[in-house]
């Protein structure tokens, strides 16, 4: 699978922007946002929010941001402050943020490198960085929609991304004085009536199984 540029993304995302809620896994989306422990009385910022479908989970006073105009205009729908920009140009001063979310953007980056300088620049001493990602071991899973997809082009958006590493994205962050916080591991069974059962796989070895890594750093 070949990186695409952030321009090709951008294309990719906005052509899919009206119908990205109906497309996207519900479960997982509600799993991903309660992972975060966002304090909603301070200054916090999604990254690559697309429609704002997680922020809206958590608090539509939290800032959203998109490379993709097509996906503000969607989020702005329900939220206040909206901002079209590109994850690696951020438009904010230092010191400003209190915290950063960012959920399965950083491997569609050309250059995720920038983007976590540029959070430690704009967030506040012992600000919070929120990522999380998707569990590179599962990544034959995603070969296996793809092959799917074959069949029916409507049950997965295919993206085109290349997945990053946990030791990668731990690197990246400790080269920018983050500090991790801590980490989770979530969802076995991407599928809500499985519920019950990933709430107790994810507190044992399966854990290393799961589809999406938690992570929270904090700028020291």
């Amino acid at each position: 699978m070949t990186l695409l540029s952030n321009a090709d993304y951008k294309k990719r995302f906005s052509s899919v922007a009206k119908i990205y809620e109906k497309i996207s896994n519900q479960y997982t989306v509600h799993r991903r946002a309660e992972s975060f422990k966002v304090d909603t009385s301070k200054f916090v910022l999604e990254v690559g929010s697309g429609t704002g479908i997680v922020s809206d989970l958590i608090d539509t006073s939290i800032i959203c941001s998109d490379i993709s105009y097509e996906m503000c205009k969607e989020s702005v729908k329900k939220h206040v402050n909206v901002i079209c920009c590109d994850a690696e140009k951020l438009p904010i001063r230092d010191n400003v943020l209190d915290g950063i979310i960012s959920t399965e953007v950083i491997y569609y980056l050309n250059d995720p490198k920038t983007f976590i300088e540029s959070s430690c620049h704009i967030l506040k001493k012992n600000g919070k960085l929120m990522i999380t990602i998707f569990n590179q071991d599962m990544k034959f899973i995603d070969s296996i929609r793809s092959f799917l997809r074959i069949f029916n082009k409507k049950m997965y958006f295919d993206d085109g991304h290349e997945l990053m590493k946990y030791d990668h994205l731990k690197e990246l962050l400790g080269r920018s004085n983050f500090k991790i916080n801590y980490i989770e591991r979530r969802v076995i069974f991407p599928f809500k009536p499985f519920h019950k059962i990933n709430l107790l796989l994810e507190k044992t070895r399966f854990c290393h199984f799961c589809f999406f890594i938690i992570v929270e750093a904090i700028n020291y």
